[in-house]
């Protein structure tokens, strides 16, 4: 019998490797720091909790359909869904700290604005 893993067990798993590439590129170890640790087991909890509430929404959809529960199920869903995107954003598999990729690409846009105005001066 094989036992599944649970979607934070695959959470883990997942950001565990891109930690040990990270690692393997700088051609050294890498660690979570406190701080990390404790977002990553929070991460794996909301993500656990999430794939009870897909069973609970799949079994209530299977059932009687009700859709004030499925409704109710469903926004606490995304909600958990949201929760673990951020949370994962949060931890950095590399060297330094973690960046928004949409407030890079925006502090670029403005320093790219800043140089054309001073170029034309």
């Amino acid at each position: 019998m094989t036992v599944r893993k649970t979607a934070g067990v695959r959470l883990r798993a997942g950001l565990d490797a891109a930690l040990a590439r990270a690692g393997k590129e700088l051609g050294r170890t890498l660690e979570w720091d406190e701080r990390e640790l404790l977002t990553l087991g929070t991460a794996a909890q909301v993500a656990d909790r999430a794939e009870v509430l897909r069973e609970m929404f799949a079994d209530e959809q299977a059932g009687k359909a009700r859709p004030t529960i499925l409704v109710k199920i469903s926004a606490e869903l995304r909600m958990c869904d949201r929760q673990v995107v951020d949370l994962v954003t949060r931890i950095n598999p590399g060297v330094g700290v973690a960046k928004s990729e949409r407030h890079v690409r925006a502090a670029r846009h403005r320093w790219d604005m800043k140089r054309q105005q001073l170029d034309g001066a």
